[in-house]
Parts: structure tokens; sequence; C-alpha cells
């Protein structure tokens, strides 16, 4: 038996381990507008030494100067609280018009000439769709194997029903089986369609005609050559040519892939923005001077005022009381408790204080990038990343990431999510590489000359050609953009 081998070393590396109170901030950063208000709430009430000195409806908050007594909840002013019911009493009058998906199918299948277990079935069925219309668990799973009439062909008879109820294409297991069944029940369905979804979905990727062709008789050159295969006669009489292939291609994509997604029962989502964008009057900007702590923004000569929406945001302060007893009771006991929930107090501004002077100047730092966009609208985003800003404001990558997290911006073109803003460069217009051009620029370039193509051949329709991939990459070119023509092919497919 040989001797353990034993050694001792010594690493040296560099770890660094954050307080409670930077934790506390980034957590806070990452927050949007409606978590930050509940967070402020949950801290008042946990924490006696902050308070809240104006709600959301702008009523001051009743302070008690007594010891150690505050009222930590606010309260609305009579206006606003009878504003408030008034908006509450609207909302509550208001009728529920969604439908839910299980709703409406069992309505249409409760009319149907069913038996009872057949009935039962249905429903167990309809319960076991997703929100796109889909089976959650194995339909099989569903039979209740103590009941002899409920059996294989039993299911697939109701599951047939289904399938053919409003919206067309429900209770089935994926995407193609549904469109497969949709294409069933119209009268204008292609063969070649029928075909291409009838196990060969996999010949439409990519969807282009050629190749759909190619694979297609190349699928039934192979099966010519298997002597033992028993000739399908599904198919017989079917075209296979580009004609064909096009005819089917355009059909497919008239049936929905998700048929139930109209019907869905999640609830509406509203979302609010946390930052607005809006440009200022030249009368008033004569005199504005850049100035991002403040919100200002100038570029080309124009002017962009940014501001916080802080209407949902409580503001909060040290409550009076506490900081009376710690200035003038200091050494009696539970001097620690007091000066703790203080310093807590202070740390929880602080990083609320942080977090609006990230997102504002963060903010502006998107307006001055991006101004094009603001100028002009969509299609104008220029090539920006997160580490583009964390470089100017000086904090880490991450921590844009954080702000950008969860929040909208509102300017005249519309509401946004920061994240929208953060695009990366797709071609270039420098040997180097710099200055690359965005994906949102370079699919309003290629749909600008598909344009001025169509518009030029409809002018002379004997010289009416495709424009090809490879054409519009080399016209992208001479527009500074060095972009694939594979990557052409992709965003063109995008934009039909």
């Amino acid at each position: 038996m040989t001797a353990p081998n034993l050694s001792q070393r010594q690493n040296q590396s560099q770890v660094q381990v954050m307080s409670q109170a930077q934790i506390q901030s980034l957590d806070i950063l990452a927050m949007g507008g409606d978590d930050l208000r509940d967070a402020i709430y949950a801290e008042v009430q946990e924490n006696p030494a902050l308070i809240i000195t104006k709600d959301a409806a702008g009523g001051n908050v009743r302070v008690k100067r007594g010891p150690l007594e505050t009222s930590r909840l606010a309260a609305s002013s009579a206006a606003g609280e009878l504003e408030s019911d008034r908006h509450q009493a609207a909302l509550e009058a208001c009728a529920d018009t969604r439908r839910s998906l299980q709703d409406y199918l069992l309505s249409q299948l409760h009319v149907r000439d069913l038996t009872p277990r057949e009935m039962q079935l249905g429903e167990r069925l309809i319960g076991n769709l997703d929100s796109r219309g889909f089976h959650i668990l194995a339909p099989v799973s569903l039979l209740d194997k103590e009941r002899e009439a409920e059996d294989a062909r039993t299911l697939e008879k109701v599951m047939s029903i289904i399938q053919r109820l409003d919206p067309p294409g429900c209770c089935c297991k994926d995407m193609e089986e549904s469109l497969l069944v949709q294409a069933e029940q119209r009268p204008d369905a292609p063969l070649f369609a029928l075909f291409l979804l009838d196990g060969h979905f996999d010949f439409l990727n990519p969807p282009k005609i050629p190749s759909i062709v190619r694979k297609a008789r190349a699928f039934f050159e192979a099966r010519s050559k298997l002597f033992a295969l028993e000739d399908d006669a599904s198919w017989d009489g079917m075209t296979i040519d580009d004609a064909a292939a096009g005819e089917a291609l355009a059909f497919i994509r008239t049936l929905d892939p998700y048929p139930a997604r109209d019907y869905s029962s999640d609830p509406a989502g509203y979302v609010a923005p946390d930052v607005y964008v809006e440009e200022v009057l030249k009368a008033d900007a004569a005199d504005m001077k850049e100035d991002f702590s403040r919100g200002i923004v100038v570029q080309n000569g124009r002017v962009w005022q940014v501001r916080l929406a802080g209407g949902s945001i409580p503001s909060v302060a040290v409550n009076p009381s506490y900081m009376h007893y710690a200035a003038n009771y200091a050494d009696r006991d539970g001097d620690a408790v007091i000066s703790g929930g203080i310093r807590k107090a202070k740390e929880f501004i602080s990083a609320i204080e942080s977090r609006q002077d990230t997102l504002l100047r963060g903010c502006c730092m998107i307006v001055k990038k991006q101004f094009e966009f603001f100028e002009s609208g969509p299609g104008h985003l220029a090539a920006f990343r997160q580490k583009d800003v964390a470089a100017v404001l000086g904090v880490h990558e991450t921590t844009v990431s954080r702000m950008a997290g969860s929040k909208y911006l509102q300017c005249s073109w519309g509401l946004f999510s920061l994240k929208y803003f953060f695009v990366n460069a797709v071609g270039s217009d420098g040997a180097d590489g710099g200055g690359g051009a965005s994906r949102d620029k370079v699919k309003t370039a290629i749909a600008q000359i598909i344009r001025e193509y169509e518009a030029q051949a409809s002018a002379a329709p004997a010289r009416r050609k495709k424009l090809s991939d490879q054409k519009i990459s080399d016209m992208l070119a001479e527009r500074g953009m060095k972009v694939a023509r594979r990557t052409v092919a992709k965003y063109r497919a995008e934009l039909e």
C-alpha cells in the first residue's frame, strides 16, 4: 500500500463581497414602477423609522409627533379618495367581455349529438388544452380504463369532433397536426399543400419554392425504387412544379399555427411608462444646455426633455420622531435598535435615489444615441449596446441590464421597452468593422430597395425579374452596410 501524497499549496484570489445595502440597491434598480411601489410599502411596514410623506394621489401623510409614533400608511386627501372610489366603481361596472377557449369550445360541444360518455370525455379533452389549443397531457391518459365505452376508437371520434369546432385545429398535439386538420376542412386546399402537411412538413424548411420542389421530387424518386412498398394512391395526379409549390405555400400561410391564441383566458396586461421623452419647442429650447442630471438632451440642434414617471412612486423620508429620539436620548436603552432603523431607512432612500438617477441618465444616453429614432420613428435605430451606456455612466454592464429590465419609455412614436433601443450591429461601413448598421436599419433598407425595384419593374414589365438576395446584399454594400446574403434572405423572409 503506497503512502498518500500530501502537499500544501497557497492560493491567492480576489473576491468581491457585496454588502446588503449594495444588493438592495441593485434589486431596487431592477424594479419597475409598480414593483417599486410595493417594495416601498413593504419596507415602511417593516421599518418604523421609514415613513411615506406623499402618496401617488398627492395626499400628505399624517405623522404623529409623539415618541416613536407614526402613521406609516399614506392617507389620501378627500378629493383623492372620492376620485379613487369613482374609478373603482367604473371598473366594477365594466363587463368582462373576454371569453376563454374552454368556454367557447364547450358551448359548441354541448349542442352535439353525443352519448353521455362521449360528452364527458370531450369535456376532459377540452380542459386539457393549453393557451395555444394543444394537448397538455397525452389524450390517452384521459381515458377511464374502468369504463368499456371509453376506448381508442371513441377517443379518436371525440377528438375529431373537437378539432372541427371553431376555431378549427384545436385539440391537436402540435402545430403541424393543427395545420393539417385546418387544411383538410378547407375545400380549396391544394393537393400539394395536403401532401406537405401530412408528414412532410420538413420540406418547408426553408420555405423556398425551388427547395420544396427538389425535396418532393427526391422523395417520390426514392419511393419508386422501393419495390416492396405499396403504392399510395393518395397523391396520384399531384403536380410537382414551381407553380404548385407556390400555390401550396401561399395556402399554408393562410392557416393559423396557433388557432386558440385569440381565446386566451389570461387577464389583459397593462403597461405603464417609467420614462417620458418629449421634444422641447424651439422657442423654449433656445437657451437650454445639455444636462443629463436634469434630463435635458441636445442633439442636431434639437432638444429633448427626459423625465421619470414618478406618479406611482410614493415619497419617503426618515421618521422625524426617530431622528428626535436619536438626537436627544442617545444614551437610553434601545439606542442600537433606533440607530439601526434610521440607518436602514437612509440606505433604502439612497437606493431609490440611485435608481432614479441611473434611470434618468441612462435614458438620456438612449435619446442621445438613438436621436434618429426620436426624430423619424421606427426603422431608424442605430447599433447600440448596453456596454456603451455602462462606459459613459461609469457602471458595470449588468447595472445597465438591470436598469433596462421591466421598464418602458413613452415618446411621440409610442410605448417601447428600454431593451428595444439596444441593438447589435449587423453590417459595417468601414474596413475595421466599426460603425455597424443595426438590424432595424438593415431591414428598413432592404424593404426600401425592394419597393424601389418593384416600382421600376411595374413601369417596364418586360424586364420584370425577381431581385436576388445577393443583388440586395451588393446594393446594401453600396450604402455602407456589409450584410451577408444569408442574412439578407433571413430578413427578407421576415418582411414578407
